[in-house]
């Protein structure tokens, strides 16, 4: 039995998508019906007729990942885990409860799996988790205690560590880094901002370049990795890399939208990101520019797939088909979902 936590979320449903299409049993865990209804329709737009079939291999069980009798119901039986739950935000005031969400969640699992026997942990980490800059980054990048990483990097950097100790302790485990994750997901979920934003149109666009990669990649990474019985090991797993000018564009041109043209200031993103973030804590909404994301807005980043691609074979999909697969499923998932 696999377990796959964060299962609603854009990676975890895609896990779900990959496992089931081997035929492999999964225990789901969730917290949201609704988000739930809609991997249901991400499994109609993927599999189709067959959708039935896939989903009929998954257990799910309502679980709060902070409660540790929740986490033993979902550890005890299951033979591999998929973690992938994680709060992600880039705000400050959110830097307490990421260290609680990312950090002691991973460590309780780490517990559990080696006390059940799990014989295999795959952990979803980030790039945020790697150190570096300037020249290609790979997974011996060093980390700079004190530097400019954001409390959200921070955190994943801390539960990395929880599975690195699990590993001493005997854990077969693997870490995988994706870079920023683009596919179809439910509604809400934070990876669609990007959609939102573009979708609004920009006039402006920030000096910075990034990697991105396909839900579908990672996905199939992480289960390939368990089903090679890779282990003690981190992969950085990135697809093309694109400054967020091209990359906005590229989404305003099939939504029809206005693609940015006019260079935005480093200091004038940071000004307004002060503000709205502000704004946002006094306010409580949590959406938007912040301070952390500003900064990295402005940063290049290039990272090194050759250890992801050595091992697996794996050859990413490229940015116009990442695109067009999240724009198809999106689209479909609002059409079908009830209101």
């Amino acid at each position: 039995m696999n377990l796959v936590t964060g299962a609603t979320g854009l990676l975890g449903s895609h896990v779900l998508i990959e496992l089931t299409k081997r035929k492999q049993p999964v225990r789901a865990a969730y917290r949201s019906p609704q988000k739930r209804a809609a991997v249901k329709l991400l499994f109609e737009f993927y599999f189709k007729e067959e959708a039935d079939e896939k989903w009929a291999y998954i257990e799910w069980s309502y679980a709060d990942l902070l409660d540790i009798d929740d986490l033993k119901k979902l550890v005890s039986g299951a033979t591999n885990i998929y973690h992938c739950a994680a709060l992600v935000s880039f705000f400050k005031a959110d830097f307490e409860a990421c260290i609680k969400h990312n950090r002691y969640v991973t460590a309780d699992l780490v517990d559990l799996a080696l006390h059940f026997g799990v014989s295999h942990f795959c952990h979803v980490s980030s790039t945020a988790a790697i150190g570096g800059k300037g020249n290609l980054i790979d997974e011996n990048a060093k980390w700079e205690e004190g530097g400019q990483h954001s409390g959200y990097g921070v955190s994943k950097r801390m539960a990395e560590k929880e599975v690195w100790r699990g590993m001493e302790e005997g854990l077969s485990a693997v870490i995988v880094n994706p870079c920023v994750i683009l596919g179809p997901a439910a509604p809400g979920s934070p990876s669609l901002q990007m959609l939102d934003t573009a979708r609004d149109g920009l006039r402006f666009y920030t000096s910075g370049a990034n990697a991105v990669v396909d839900a579908r990649d990672v996905a199939w990474s992480m289960v390939e990795l368990i089903a090679q019985k890779v282990k003690n090991q981190r992969f950085l797993i990135v697809g093309p890399h694109q400054s967020f000018k091209d990359l906005f564009s590229a989404f305003a041109e099939k939504l029809g939208g206005q693609a940015p043209r006019i260079p935005a200031p480093r200091f004038l993103t940071l000004l307004i990101a002060a503000f709205h973030e502000l704004w946002c804590h006094i306010s409580g909404k949590r959406a938007g520019l912040t301070i952390e994301t500003a900064r990295s807005s402005h940063e290049v980043l290039k990272y090194n797939h050759n250890k992801i691609e050595k091992q697996l074979s794996f050859e990413c999909t490229p940015l116009q088909a990442i695109i067009d697969n999240m724009l198809a499923g999106q689209t479909f998932i609002e059409k079908n979902k009830k209101p």
